[in-house]
């Protein structure tokens, strides 16, 4: 009799101590990647995980111009672009490094992102922490140098949905232009940008991301926000995305002042763009 109730409460324990351990066991991630559009996602792949980003953003908005001159240049496909080649590594399960460079003001991060927690039953949310700089190598430029910090909070919803808020701090963010001369905008700027993502079918999800307009703007400053909307779809190691946005920004040191390049955003702007990530090890 007193094997048995030996025998009872041991399994009673395991069960309460296997309940316990699945409380903490991370929900499966969306397949978003390392960055939603434009911005980056709270998720960390494999240990051992390499990365290449290509970006893609074209110049022409699709409303320039006359419809014989929008007709011309296939709608933007033929104006020039902004470029850009990322590389990242994940060094173990909770730390990634990560490269890239684009020819818009020949820009170049770096960033680490380390992984804080993940969402499981028992933990509401995804915390990850990202912090780097950009260094802008064109010529004829002052304030060259931009550092960041990064807070990454997502929250997913079931199978099919993620939010995501990202409070980000830049030093020497975005630009101001005057003749030929071209300086930082902000000493030091502040913004949450904001992404949206809802699984359509297994691969297939719609994104979207917001960057909230910058209050500290200088006055007469009439900018509108950022905002992008796009489709990524997953297909083995490879993310395929097409997107619409106002702002051609993929830079940190760009999109938190809710500008571009020196100029405000027009909410009526609508630019194509596309990324193709490809990922290699586990």
């Amino acid at each position: 009799m007193i094997s048995r109730w030996f025998s009872v409460a041991g399994c009673l324990l395991f069960a309460v101590s296997l309940r316990a351990q699945n409380q903490y066991t991370p929900v499966t991630p969306l397949p978003l990647g390392d960055v939603l559009l434009s911005i980056p996602s709270s998720h960390m792949p494999s240990s051992k995980t390499w990365e290449v980003r290509f970006t893609h953003r074209f110049n022409q908005s699709l409303d320039q111009g006359s419809f014989s001159d929008r007709i011309h240049s296939l709608y933007g496909l033929d104006s020039n672009a902004d470029v850009g080649l990322g590389l990242s590594y994940v060094a173990r399960p909770d730390l990634q490094f990560s490269f890239y460079r684009s020819n818009a003001l020949d820009d170049i991060e770096f960033g680490a992102k380390y992984l804080v927690f993940q969402q499981a039953p028992a933990i509401p949310m995804t915390a990850a922490l990202r912090a780097g700089g950009d260094w802008r190598t064109e010529r004829d430029l002052s304030d060259r140098m931009s550092l960041f910090a990064q807070a990454i909070v997502s929250r997913q919803f079931g199978h099919r949905a993620e939010i995501t808020l990202i409070p980000t701090y830049v030093t020497n963010a975005g630009r101001a232009v005057s003749g030929t001369a071209s300086t930082a905008l902000f000493k030091n700027a502040f913004n949450i940008p904001i992404g949206l993502a809802l699984m359509l079918h297994e691969n297939l999800s719609i994104l979207g991301e917001v960057v909230p307009r910058n209050h500290d703007l200088p006055a007469g400053t009439r900018g509108y926000f950022a905002w992008s909307v796009g489709l990524k779809e997953v297909i083995g190691g490879h993310y395929f995305e097409l997107l619409v946005t106002n702002s051609n920004a993929t830079h940190v040191d760009q999109y938190v002042t809710s500008t571009y390049m020196g100029s405000p955003l027009r909410s009526g702007d609508l630019h194509l763009g596309f990324n193709i990530e490809r990922r290699f090890g586990h």
